[in-house]
């Protein structure tokens, strides 16, 4: 008898055929579980940690610790050779960095000015922590006070806690001052690097555009019949008061002068176009801001810009939209998360004069390459038509724009509104950002010059600065 054995084995065909299969499982397995996505969480989690042990640390340093630090000085976690981190290029501001050889140490000469070892008790920290990635194209922790409280920030990279506001949040920590997270400065403000081109030192700002609150519920009635809280039907007076809150309508149809006088009832002043455009020019050089994650490169967010009304802050972007151009926030160099300053309604802000003063007189508005005799938006960029072919005193170019000339409005960095020949029409009050209703012409840098001090409309709201 004859036995026949015969070895089982594959043929080409179905070795490829397998191997296609396998690629196709691995490729769905690599997007599904997305490896570059998972390490930015990691670290995204670190610094959550980070962040909670530095203000554990801080709050036991209060108890003995006596000097907090230098107010208006924003000290950050990068090591630099230079003490005011002038060889790193950072957005202007006042900075503060430690040595290579120091900036982990925890007494006193490192990135964070507290001398932790000093404590009778051991210190909370045996090095200061720093960013996972901690450089200045990337992200750095920063730490803020104004002599009696403290706010440490971190940037988050993915898009589960990038795009979560109520997760962004939670990567601002306050120490125990009244004056930082209660009183005059509740968690719905948020602090700003000053800017010596605008003579602003560290300033805080309304996170939210002013709503109206009774009691504490932020308001929705009486509303214009878009979203925003009617001021001239009810004023926000009495036993209502304005707030910087998520919820609730903007408050609109409010004049220049009531919203100064609103701002000054909570101890505090209208946002000045030179702190607008210290927020504004500090958020263009931050790369998360940017679609494409790098300075210059993509669009900047321009907000609820194309809806059909103003929104509250449940929803981080515009409606109906998941795009970055209609992002509502813009995030700062010390990780202050600032809502629609871009888009939703525009706000009042003072002309002023290196941030003194409120100028009210007439301006002789800027004029427009077609010239016509009427209202209408005109491009910062000369590359663009119509541009704005002369700016006057009155709207000087570098207080009001970006500080790239060559940077176009498919950038989304916004246009300004004004009468195109240039003549004065009686106006006298800037208003930035943007309505929701004017799309593409707005941005952080739109600047709509229509009003005068005494008008007011149901696009048009503000916030408070100190």
């Amino acid at each position: 008898m004859v036995i026949h054995q015969y070895s089982k084995s594959f043929t080409l065909i179905e070795l490829l055929i397998t191997l296609g299969i396998l690629g196709v499982l691995m490729a769905v397995v690599v997007i599904t579980i997305n490896p570059a996505e998972f390490l930015k969480q990691s670290r995204d989690t670190k610094r959550m940690s980070d962040i909670s042990n530095l203000q554990t640390a801080i709050n036991l340093y209060l108890f003995e610790g006596s000097s907090l630090g230098t107010p208006g000085v924003t000290y950050i976690s990068i090591p630099a050779a230079n003490s005011d981190c002038s060889d790193l290029n950072l957005p202007a501001g006042s900075w503060h960095c430690a040595t290579s050889d120091n900036y982990l140490k925890v007494d006193g000469t490192g990135w964070l000015p507290l001398n932790f070892s000093a404590l009778t008790i051991s210190s909370p920290l045996s090095v200061l922590p720093v960013d996972p990635q901690n450089s200045v194209s990337e992200s750095y922790y920063t730490y803020s006070t104004d002599g009696s409280g403290f706010v440490i920030t971190a940037v988050p990279e993915s898009n589960k806690y990038r795009n979560n506001s109520d997760l962004l949040t939670g990567f601002v920590a306050s120490g125990a001052s009244d004056k930082l997270v209660g009183g005059n400065f509740p968690n719905g403000w948020v602090f700003v690097p000053g800017d010596p081109n605008f003579k602003t030192p560290g300033f805080w700002v309304m996170k939210y555009e002013a709503k109206c609150v009774s009691g504490n519920t932020p308001l929705t009635s009486p509303d214009t019949g878009y979203h925003t809280y009617n001021n001239s039907s009810q004023p926000c007076a009495g036993d209502r008061y304005i707030a910087s809150t998520s919820e609730g309508y903007p408050i609109t149809n409010i004049s220049h002068n009531t919203a100064k006088a609103y701002c000054q009832s909570i101890g505090a002043h209208l946002l000045t176009n030179d702190e607008y455009m210290t927020i504004v020019r500090n958020a263009e050089q931050v790369p998360v801001n940017w679609s494409n994650n790098q300075v210059g490169n993509g669009v900047l967010p321009r907000g609820n810009s194309n809806s059909a009304a103003a929104q509250d802050g449940s929803s981080i972007y515009g409606t109906g939209y998941t795009d970055h151009t209609h992002l509502r926030t813009l995030t700062l160099s010390n990780g202050s998360v600032i809502w629609d300053i871009a888009g939703n309604v525009y706000d009042h802000v003072q002309r002023s004069n290196d941030n003194a003063g409120d100028l009210t007189n007439t301006m002789v508005l800027p004029a427009c390459s077609d010239a016509q005799a009427a209202w209408g938006w005109c491009k910062y960029a000369s590359t663009e038509s119509p541009y704005v072919s002369s700016w006057t005193d009155d709207v000087a170019k570098d207080k009001v724009a970006p500080s790239n000339t060559s940077w176009t409005s498919s950038q989304n960095i916004g246009q300004v509104y004004t009468y195109k020949n240039g003549t004065n029409q009686g106006t006298t009050v800037f208003l930035r950002g943007g309505g929701w209703g004017d799309g593409a012409s707005v941005g952080p840098f739109a600047l709509n010059l229509l009003l005068g001090h005494w008008q007011h409309g149901h696009s048009v709201g503000f916030r408070c600065a100190r």
